[in-house]
């Protein structure tokens, strides 16, 4: 059974990296470049955010501070 299981895993990843992957590919063939310029700008953006927030997180501060709001 837990086989089954793993194997449906790996075919749903599959699945949806080639998904992505073509969807993405269709989506760069019809924007224009100020679309993609815009699409690189939020993707840069939440990378900074998701960096800043993990060393906030988990390098930040004093091992006491760690965890704490």
């Amino acid at each position: 059974m837990k086989t089954y299981r793993a194997v449906t895993l790996v075919l749903m990843i599959l699945f949806a990296v080639v998904l992505l992957g073509v969807m993405t590919t269709y989506g760069i063939a019809t924007f224009s470049s100020g679309s993609l310029v815009a699409l690189g700008v939020v993707v840069a953006v939440a990378a900074a955010a998701g960096v800043a927030f993990s060393y906030r997180r988990y390098r930040g501060g004093h091992p006491s501070d760690r965890g704490k709001r």
